[in-house]
This record gives C-alpha cells, sequence and structure tokens, in this order.
C-alpha cells in the first residue's frame, strides 16, 4: 500500500476537524432547543400549578365566611326567638295579672254596694229617700264597674301594642344579619405548552458541517505546499532527499 502523502493526511484531518466541530455545535444547539422548550414548559406548568392552588384557598375562603355568617344568622335568630317569647311571656302574664287585679276591684265594690244597701234597708227607713240611696249605691257600682272594665281594656291595648313592638323588633334583630354572597372564584386556564423543537434544522446544520469538512479538506489540500503532494510519475510519493552537509 503507498504511503499517504502529507497533504492528504492534513487536508482529511483539516475536514474532520470542522466536521466534527460543526456537528458538536449543532448537537449541542439541538440540546440547548430543548432544554429551553423544557424550562419554559417548566415555568407555565408550575404558574398554572400555584394558580389552582390559589384559586382552591380563595374558594375555600370565601366557603369559610359563608359557613360563619350563616352560623351567625342561626344564632342571631335563636336569640331573637328567645327574647321574644319571653317578652310575650311577660305581656301575657301582666294581662292575665291585669284582669285578676280587675275582677278583684269589681268583687270588692260589689260587697261593698251589697252592704250598704244592706244598712240602708236594716235601718227600718222607708220611702222615695231609701229607694233613692239604693238606687245612687247601684248607680256608683255601675260607673265603678266600667271604669275598671275601661282601664282593663286600655291596658290591653297597650299590652298588644307592646305584643307588636317585640315582633317588630325581633324581625329587625332578625333581618340585621344577612346572608354572604360568596364571590366567584374562576379556575385558571391551562397554559399553552411550547413544542417541542424539529430536529430537521439541527440535522441540516450537521450535514452543512459534514459538507463544510469535505471543502475545508479539498482547501487545505490546494493550499498545502506541493513538496507535501505526491509526484506524478507512478503515483507514489516521494519524500524529498535530505540537504547535503557541506
Amino acid at each position: 500500500m503507498c504511503p499517504m502523502a502529507p497533504a492528504m493526511a492534513f487536508a482529511i484531518a483539516s475536514g474532520v476537524l470542522t466536521a466534527g466541530l460543526g456537528i458538536g455545535q449543532a448537537v449541542t444547539s439541538a440540546q440547548a432547543a430543548q432544554q429551553q422548550v423544557s424550562f419554559a414548559n417548566a415555568q407555565a406548568q408550575q404558574g398554572f400549578t400555584f394558580q389552582q392552588m390559589q384559586a382552591s384557598s380563595t374558594r375555600n375562603f370565601e366557603q369559610m365566611k359563608a359557613n360563619q355568617q350563616e352560623e351567625m344568622m342561626r344564632m342571631n335568630r335563636l336569640l331573637a326567638d328567645n327574647a321574644y317569647a319571653n317578652d310575650i311571656a311577660a305581656f301575657n302574664t301582666r294581662q292575665i295579672q291585669e284582669t285578676a287585679a280587675a275582677s278583684q276591684e269589681q268583687q270588692k265594690g260589689a260587697i261593698a254596694g251589697v252592704k250598704a244597701r244592706g244598712e240602708v234597708i236594716a235601718s227600718g227607713r222607708l220611702g222615695n229617700s231609701v229607694d233613692n240611696l239604693v238606687a245612687d249605691f247601684r248607680r256608683q257600682q255601675a260607673q265603678y264597674d266600667f271604669a275598671t272594665s275601661q282601664n282593663l281594656a286600655f291596658t290591653g291595648t297597650q299590652i298588644q301594642l307592646q305584643k307588636q313592638g317585640a315582633a317588630a323588633e325581633r324581625g329587625s334583630r332578625i333581618a340585621s344579619q344577612q346572608a354572604y354572597i360568596k364571590q366567584p372564584v374562576l379556575d385558571p386556564l391551562e397554559p399553552i405548552y411550547q413544542a417541542k423543537p424539529s430536529m430537521t434544522p439541527f440535522i441540516l446544520q450537521g450535514a452543512g458541517a459534514v459538507l463544510s469538512g469535505v471543502n475545508t479538506g479539498f482547501s487545505s489540500y490546494k493550499s498545502s505546499p506541493n513538496s507535501w503532494k505526491p509526484k506524478s510519475e507512478g503515483g507514489t510519493w516521494t519524500p524529498p532527499a535530505p540537504k547535503k552537509k557541506e
């Protein structure tokens, strides 16, 4: 086998080195592009996850406030109902007491009238004066019963108005606490992730690096000294003769 000319060896080495550098650069660029897309997608996914957690937290907080307000309304209504029931019971008790007191007063007046009429009759008096006295006692008794009944009616009316006021106060206390209207919380939109970069441009870049290496080899071969190139006779390469020492 013929030894390889130095020019050919240098050309091949230059071409391989240039092609290797170009291919390495293409591979590095492809990896960098893929890493950049992966990093961008990871950031988008992280942001989307955070937004989902934030929306869920806000929704839970709104639900908690609604539950607390609902419990407040329940307790407020319970206290208002209890206060109203106590007021109505007190008003009814007063009504019963006033009715009993009026009845007792009327009974006392009736007894006093009967005694007075009995004393007049028992005195043995006769004539119109006795009849007039008895009629006067009866008239006074009727006036006293009417006044007592009228006072009892006024008291009953007053108690009914107080009951209406208690009912209005109960309604006002219940209406003072309104239901909490939850604020709407929208779920975040999932981001559009970037697609993986196509390898075609990097393959073409690698192929271009190979062609560039071939061109570099040819250029290196052409620009190499003639002494590195093989002689045309016989197609073999003959190294230059050493210089003779003087």
